[in-house]
Order: structure tokens, then sequence, then C-alpha cells
């Protein structure tokens, strides 16, 4: 950690240093993103509201900390914090969190070293709120998501890679959210249902449903929070939510269709063009 030159930032009611670097980039030595610094206020917001409706202390996990800016604001901003974990693969990482975490005179926060995915298997029931925050798709995280998810806690999910979600690039959505998407003048809100989609697509494996309650796409990312219930009765209804919308690029048609085998039209009904 001495080995860098220290750029030290406030942000919200938090100072956290890091090391200094000329772009926002993943090859970052440790990465904090100035870019996301609202989606982080929406967050203690958000995560404030779920606390006060639990009327208890509630436990975080920050799976990637990064800087640890993340998880170092809940726990100094957020009235009602039990215990906030927060994870990074990266051991210099792991440094920086807990400098951090020192630097703000904070207590009941753990720093951990470990695969997302096995740090959430490992850790089963355990929190109150998860937050995936990757850089990239949340995706291959999902499923760990949704296994150790407890019945009434908070899933806070980030995705960055809105080109492929939005329908710049098909290939990607299809293999990373199993939907197929369509560029439009409102492919920012088809990609955040996609998103939302793919979320009650994989925790029903587990027999747990999502109620999306807050979702919004911003800038160059999306964001979800969703309330995890359990229950295979509950899944089932969930998934007759998911379907698919036809456009007609010829008339501007649209023409919503629920369920997952559901009959999709292929020609326009008003005009006759292709769907």
């Amino acid at each position: 950690m001495d080995d860098y030159k220290l750029k030290t930032i406030e942000e919200g009611l938090t100072k956290i240093e890091f090391p200094e670097y000329e772009k926002v980039s993943s090859d970052a030595p440790v990465f904090y993103n100035p870019h996301m610094e609202l989606n982080r206020d929406i967050s203690i917001l958000a995560l404030q509201t779920f606390q006060k409706e639990q009327n208890r202390e509630i436990d975080i996990c920050d799976l990637f900390g990064g800087s640890g800016i993340r998880g170092v604001r809940y726990k100094n901003e957020i009235d009602g914090v039990g215990h906030v974990s927060i994870n990074d693969i990266s051991e210099l990482a792991n440094e920086f969190e807990q400098h951090n975490v020192n630097l703000n005179n904070l207590e009941d926060i753990s720093i951990h070293n470990h695969d997302a995915s096995m740090f959430l298997r490992q850790n089963r029931g355990k929190f109150d709120v998860i937050d995936i925050d990757p850089f990239g798709t949340p995706s291959p995280f999902l499923d760990s998501a949704g296994y150790c998810a407890r019945r009434e806690s908070l899933l806070c999910v980030t995705a960055t890679d809105t080109s492929a979600l939005c329908g710049t690039y098909k290939e990607p959505c299809i293999r990373k959210y199993n939907s197929k998407p369509y560029k439009s003048e409102y492919c920012h809100e088809t990609g955040i249902r996609i998103l939302a989609g793919f979320c009650a697509l994989t925790l029903s494996k587990y027999a747990k449903c999502i109620e999306v309650l807050l979702s919004h796409s911003t800038e160059h990312y999306m964001r979800l929070y969703l309330k995890v219930k359990k229950g295979s009765k509950r899944s089932d209804e969930s998934l007759k939510n998911i379907g698919y919308i036809s456009h007609c690029k010829e008339c501007l048609y649209r023409e919503c269709n629920k369920g997952l085998a559901t009959s999709i039209p292929d020609t326009c009904p008003e005009c006759g063009e292709k769907l």
C-alpha cells in the first residue's frame, strides 16, 4: 500500500483513500468509480428505508468491495446497521478496505478475500442485504445470490453491460441473460426488464421469487432493488409475469405477451409486416 500515491475523496459523510489512476478501469490497482456516487447515494436511501421497515439492525454484504467506499458508507451513513461484510478477491483491495474502515473509525466491519460466488455460498442466510455491484454483468453471481438470500431480504443488483441489455450487441445478451433484446427508443426499459426477468428466473430455482421495489437506468448502468420472498407457488406465479414484446418497426405497433411458453405472432396485425 505504501508503494502508491494516494488520492483522498469525500463522498457523503465518508472519507476514503485509494491509489491514484488516470481513468476508471478494471485495470486500476484498486477500483473506485466516481461516476457511481449517485448509485451509492440512492442505495443508502433505499437501505435506510428497508432498515426502518425491518425495525431492527440489518447485516449487509458488499460483494465487490474495491476501495470499500460502498460498504464503508453503508456502515457510516445508515442508521441501524449491524455488521457489514466487505469482500474482494484482490488482496490489495482488502488492504485499502481495512485502511478506509480505520480512517472512518468504524467497527463491526469485516474484510474478506474470496471468490464472490464462493463467499455467498459459504454464508447462506447470513445477510439481510446482498449488494452485487460488479464491473460488467452480474449474471455469473446471481445463482449464488439466489442460494444465499434469505426470506424477506433485499437483493441489490447493478449491471454495467448496458450495450448488451439494450440490444446494441444481441449475442452477449442472449448468452448472459437468456433474452433477445431489441434496440428501440425504449431499450433502457426493456433492458432493465430483461435484467429483472433473469433475476426472477435464477432465484426460482431455489423456490424464491422477487418483488421489484425500485429500478433505474442511469448513465452507463442499470440498478435493481429486489425484495426476496420464498415459496414455490410464489415463484411459479412470479414467472407468469415474464414474457415477450413484439415490435413492428414499420408502423410501431407493439404487443406484450406474458408467459415463457406463450405464442408469439409473426406478423403485425395492423400493417402485415414482420414483427
